[in-house]
Parts: structure tokens; C-alpha cells; sequence
């Protein structure tokens, strides 16, 4: 009997500490008030926030959504996400504290997992999505600069890794916000260079991964077909983050590409970046029909990233499904005040 008794004390003394630690988590948690989400000063959303232990939190499906990361995918045993805008893709699991952002990797304050929702902190929201996220007191509301002229500093960052996630060097970040020196902190807040001094990503240029071609037929017939069917679906909307499932309604520039090239067997990956670190690096000057040209967008992104790309169709135009028209012929692509000045690099990938 009096072993049945130590038995039950320490159960009962075990449900007891589970039960404390239960209500002490939740009593961490805080709900916000359902706040409204403003871009560039213009409300587009609203948002249900939490805070944990004094630090906002905001749910991360919504908020990719809301900046136009439609595709998401959702790894149930890792509790990972992955997901995209068409130009570059960005992996989060619940509770790490780095996510990899194309092939870069970003120091971010852990996600959380809370009653089946996965949450991010604003400050990690804004190193992922380039932008600026705060929360205003005054009206409750989240605010989000987009894309950031801001960049919040996370714990283990360097002026190093900040610069290259950014693609600018250390002094000109160092210039930027007058530092003397290469010593930052937790929370700083840290001025980011205008993106016209950005070199853009240029790594992929060096990039020469193979491209699977399941055609038997010539190369010059292929870049030919290539562009016949490019061509069917002048017109088709454009939508950041369309899969192939939308196909061909709706595209973003990288699933254009891959889904023209994969009607004649070959194989591209599904976003821009990657598409960039495929086949060989070629000149303006030696450009091809079939070629793809890639570019950065300095006005929705400033952190360099290879963002867009198109078909090279020869005579220097290009066809590409583009932000603000769908799939169209930009003519002199080259000469294009636009594109000139976004313009990276093209490659070749039917050899």
C-alpha cells in the first residue's frame, strides 16, 4: 500500500510539472488584435499577430502570400516550408535559426509552431522577403517597405554576410551607415545601399550544371520549336509564384521558361536562380535564338537576386512573361531603358 502511494505522489507530482509547464507556455504567448498590413504606406491585408516573450510574431503562410510567395510547399515530418516567387526559393524550418534563401543561407530568429501555425518573427520576415516589416503602435498595424532601403541586424550576422546576401561589398555597407569599424549588435538596424550600386548576382554566371535534353532532334531545330511554342501563349496573365498546375493561364517568368522548354524535352529547374547556374555563359555579342537572358529587378527587389529571365528570340528581342503584361516581345531588349540597366547575363543551355 505504501509503495501504491509513492507511486501515485510522484504521477500526481509529474502531471503537476507537466500541467505548470503547460499553462507557463501559453501564458507567453499573447494575442494581438487582428492588424492591418500596409505596403509602402497602402493597406492590403489583415493579420492576425502574437507575441512571444516580448517579440512580435506574424503567421508566415499569410505574410508569403501577402508578398506574392505563392507556391508553398509544406514538409509535414520536418515542419518545413518552401516556397517561391518564380525567382528564387526559400526554405524555413519551424525552429531553426538560419533559412537557406536560394544558395544562401540567412541568420533569422526561430520560427514558431503554435497550435498547428507556423509563425515568424518580423524582424526574420523582413532578411527573407527584402523588406523592412515593423509594427506601428499608434493604429496596431504592420508596416512593410517593400522592397528595403533597411536591414534589421539577427544575432550571428556580419557586415560580411550581410553584404553578401545583398550582393554590395562590406565598404560600401560600412560607408552607407558610417561604421569605423566591423563590430555590430543584435536589433541595429543598419541603412542599406541604394540598389544601382549593387553588382547583382553574378555568382551563377560561373555555374555550369548540365541540362537534360530528352530531344533527339538538332539544336537548331529545337531552339526553333522552342520559340513556335513560346509564342502560343502571348497574352497568358502573369502571376509571382504560378506552378505548372496554372499552366498555361497563368505563369511567372521561370515556370514560362521551363514550361516552353520542357514541351521540347528539356528539363529546366523551376525557378530563375537555378535556371541561371544551368548551361554555359555567352556574350550579347554571340547571343542565339534559344538563349536565356537573365536580370535583376532593382525596383521590387534590392538585394541583387537574379529575378528574371527570358527567351532570346534573335534580331535582340526577347520573349519572357513579364510582371505588368504576361507574356509578351520586348524588341531590343538591350536598348530597353528598363532591361538594359537590370540586364546580368545570359546562358546557353541548348548544346
Amino acid at each position: 500500500m505504501r509503495k501504491f502511494l509513492h507511486i501515485t505522489t510522484i504521477f500526481m507530482l509529474v502531471i503537476g510539472i507537466c500541467m505548470s509547464g503547460s499553462i507557463s507556455a501559453k501564458a507567453q504567448i499573447k494575442y494581438v488584435p487582428n492588424a492591418g498590413v500596409y505596403i509602402n504606406g497602402k493597406v492590403v491585408a489583415g493579420i492576425n499577430p502574437i507575441i512571444v516573450k516580448g517579440v512580435y510574431y506574424i503567421p508566415f503562410v499569410n505574410l508569403a502570400k501577402i508578398l506574392n510567395y505563392n507556391s508553398i510547399k509544406f514538409e509535414e515530418k520536418t515542419k518545413t516550408f518552401e516556397i517561391t516567387d518564380g525567382s528564387t526559393i526559400i526554405r524555413v524550418t519551424m525552429g531553426g535559426t538560419s533559412a537557406k534563401k536560394g544558395n544562401e543561407y540567412v541568420n533569422i530568429k526561430p520560427p514558431r509552431w503554435i497550435n498547428e501555425t507556423a509563425y515568424i518573427s518580423l524582424h526574420a520576415g523582413g532578411a527573407l522577403f527584402n523588406s523592412y516589416i515593423t509594427f506601428k503602435k499608434e493604429n496596431g498595424s504592420i508596416q512593410i517597405q517593400n522592397p528595403a532601403t533597411k536591414y534589421v541586424v539577427h544575432s550571428r550576422d556580419s557586415l560580411y554576410n550581410i553584404s553578401r546576401i545583398h550582393h554590395i561589398s562590406v565598404d560600401q555597407l560600412k560607408r552607407k551607415n558610417n561604421l569605423s569599424s566591423n563590430v555590430i549588435y543584435d536589433g541595429q538596424i543598419l541603412q542599406l545601399p541604394h540598389p544601382d550600386t549593387s553588382k547583382g548576382e553574378i555568382e551563377p554566371i560561373k555555374e555550369k550544371k548540365p541540362v537534360k535534353n530528352n530531344s533527339n532532334s538538332p539544336i537548331a531545330k529545337q531552339a526553333k520549336q522552342i520559340l513556335i511554342d513560346a509564342k502560343k501563349y502571348i497574352g497568358a496573365q502573369y502571376k509571382f509564384g504560378a506552378t505548372l498546375a496554372e499552366a498555361p493561364n497563368l505563369f511567372d517568368c521561370s515556370s514560362y521558361t521551363q514550361y516552353v522548354f520542357g514541351h521540347t524535352g528539356i528539363q529546366l529547374p523551376r525557378v530563375s536562380r537555378d535556371q541561371a547556374s544551368e548551361g554555359v555563359a555567352v556574350s550579347t555579342s554571340n547571343l542565339k535564338a534559344g538563349d536565356l537572358m537573365f536580370y535583376t529587378m532593382k525596383d521590387t527587389y534590392t538585394d541583387g537576386r537574379v529575378a528574371h529571365v527570358g527567351i532570346y528570340m534573335g534580331n535582340g528581342n526577347m520573349i519572357h512573361a513579364s510582371t505588368s503584361n504576361g507574356v509578351m516581345i520586348t524588341k531590343n531588349v538591350l536598348q530597353n531603358p528598363y532591361w538594359s540597366k537590370n540586364y546580368l547575363f545570359s546562358k546557353r543551355v541548348l548544346q
